[in-house]
């Protein structure tokens, strides 16, 4: 995995909409009644079970590949995820893509 490069347009991008994503998910977890009611548990399985069918739906439409090669996609880019997700959270200053 490379550093994050404040002058790649890729990664720009994606930091940019990673940002975003977290930030709605704050303010969901946090501040929307319709989750006010559910344990933690619960309210991570509503965002988890909306960003999966979100990414699903996006990918269906955007890229044109079988079911089977999408779900293979998602599941490659899961330790790279991961990885990325590890290195926020013990050095929000360190982006890594």
């Amino acid at each position: 995995m490379e550093p994050f490069n404040q002058s790649d347009p890729f990664d720009i991008a994606t930091e940019a909409m990673r940002k975003e994503i977290a930030d709605l998910i704050h303010r969901y977890w946090t501040e929307a009644p319709e989750v006010a009611g559910l344990d933690p548990e619960a309210r991570f399985q509503v965002i988890a079970t909306a960003l999966t069918v979100s990414l699903a739906a996006t990918m269906k439409i955007m890229v044109n590949a079988p079911e089977k090669q999408l779900i293979q996609m998602i599941r490659g880019s899961l330790p790279a995820a991961f990885a990325t997700a590890a290195g926020i959270i013990d050095d929000p200053a360190e982006v890594r893509h």
